[in-house]
């Protein structure tokens, strides 16, 4: 673990306490309610997926674990950053729900955060891992990769 490594879990940690400890709004929803829970849910079922298809692997820090291995199966077949993904999407839902813009703040820094760890992240992969450019090609970043022009064997 490097030091930049240790900065950039901190800096998560305080985003997700920052999200977590702005009170929430009384306001009606900026959405149907509905569809807050349905992506509060899927946001959470997503980042999941992700912790339990990486099993051991899993590390908060950027820097891939000595024993890891390059997971492309499960979430990670269409993810690259699944727990990004969901942390994203879950905030999201429940910062509409609350009719929240603070909390809507926080999801969109967030979100540039997880787009500069994932980079740093990726570099360190492709390093570990000769195959992962190739990954990269056929799987999207924090949503699945639409490619209509993506040829089939």
């Amino acid at each position: 673990m490097s030091q930049k490594d240790l900065i950039l879990v901190i800096i998560q940690v305080a985003l997700l306490l920052l999200f977590i400890i702005i009170p929430a709004g009384y306001a009606p929803p900026m959405i149907p309610a509905f569809l807050c829970f349905f992506m509060t849910t899927a946001g959470i079922l997503i980042a999941s997926a992700g912790v339990l298809t990486i099993g051991k692997g899993f590390t908060p820090f950027p820097t891939p674990k000595v024993t890891g291995q390059l997971k492309r199966t499960g979430i990670y077949k269409y993810i690259r950053h699944p727990m990004y993904s969901g942390i994203i999407i879950a905030g999201l839902g429940i910062a509409f729900y609350n009719a929240n813009i603070p909390r809507l703040i926080v999801c969109i820094i967030l979100y540039l955060f997880f787009e500069y760890k994932s980079r740093y992240e990726e570099k360190l992969l492709e390093q570990k891992y000769p195959e992962y450019n190739q990954y990269k090609t056929v799987t999207g970043r924090f949503m699945p990769s639409v490619n209509i022009f993506k040829k089939v064997n």
